[in-house]
């Protein structure tokens, strides 16, 4: 059998045994502090003992057994070490050192390709992004000189549709005046 198991077993006895014994004990009582002082601000001051609630449990054996939530985290009077434990000892990264020459910035041990590799990566995201931007934006200037022709050419075309319409109509008069000629 689990613990699991075990602890869903012990959780509902534990309470209805609390509650039971909770009700009981703790009857309401009338203490001469209530009848001194009226004002419900200073009640709470003279009141020492306080009925408890039913359904809030206290603290008791089975309490500790059957309650799953993580304690509380209490504040220390010092604050807590940085895992300093977990760094490796010596310096952040080798570096070559002659006397009297001056340490080149790009020029550290063999061993040591901790910021080399780092300074490697950061430049090749950066010219990633470089180049998706100048990607991005030659797609656009494309996108918007196809949108630009394609307005010049609606413009020329409904030109066009209004040029033909003005030579047709004045066909359709000539006509008409042809026929009222003819039929005079």
């Amino acid at each position: 059998m689990g613990f699991g198991a075990l602890r869903s077993i012990i959780r509902p006895v534990s309470r209805a045994l609390l509650s039971t014994r909770t009700v009981s004990s703790f009857a309401p009582i009338s203490s001469p502090a209530n009848s001194i002082c009226p004002a419900p601000e200073l009640r709470h001051l003279f009141n020492t003992f306080r009925p408890r609630l039913p359904w809030i449990p206290p603290s008791s054996a089975f309490h500790s057994l059957t309650d799953t939530r993580f304690p509380k985290r209490r504040h220390s009077d010092k604050p807590k070490r940085k895992r300093a434990s977990l760094r490796p000892p010596g310096p952040y990264a080798w570096v070559k050192y002659t006397p009297g020459e001056p340490i080149s910035p790009n020029n550290p041990n063999e061993g040591s390709l901790k910021r080399r590799n780092e300074k490697k990566r950061i430049g090749q995201r950066k010219a990633f992004i470089l180049a998706e931007k100048k990607k991005r934006k030659a797609q656009m200037q494309e996108a918007n000189r196809k949108k630009m022709i394609k307005r010049v050419e609606r413009k020329m075309a409904a030109v066009a549709r209004d040029r033909a319409w003005t030579e047709r109509l004045a066909e359709l008069k000539k006509l008409e005046e042809e026929k009222k000629a003819a039929t005079a």
